[in-house]
């Protein structure tokens, strides 16, 4: 009987172990969207990079910096915040070719996270 009771107050607590282990996987501020998207291919210059988190980032710790295909900065000024989770950098006038989007932000919970983001200028389409 006492194996059945303890195998009854261990799954509780199973549970609770495996809901803080998904809630952790998920503190992360990651992209949920992206503009110009991520693999797209636009048709005219855009004005600028605006990316939507999955949860609210600090400003102050954040960044992003357009790059063409030869490694030059295409961005300009400082990320502005459009909401707790939207960051965006204005654009110089891009001409036609592969641009990378880098990003680096502060999750509000403290978490760090980069990567990188690419879309291609194309006028005449593909």
């Amino acid at each position: 009987m006492s194996s059945r009771f303890s195998i009854a107050l261990s799954l509780p607590v199973l549970y609770l172990l495996l809901i803080g282990l998904v809630e952790a996987a998920w503190a992360h501020a990651y992209p949920a969207s992206t503009t110009p998207a991520d693999g797209s291919t636009v048709s005219e210059s855009p004005r600028e990079v605006r990316i939507q988190f999955t949860e609210g980032v600090e400003l102050e710790f954040s960044q992003i910096l357009v790059r063409n295909s030869a490694g030059e900065v295409v961005s300009q000024e400082k990320v502005r915040r459009i909401s707790s989770d939207i960051l965006a950098v204005d654009l110089k006038t891009l001409w036609p070719g592969s641009y990378t989007i880098e990003w680096r932000v502060l999750s509000v919970d403290t978490h760090i996270t980069e990567g990188r983001l690419r879309f291609t200028l194309s006028p005449g389409g593909k």
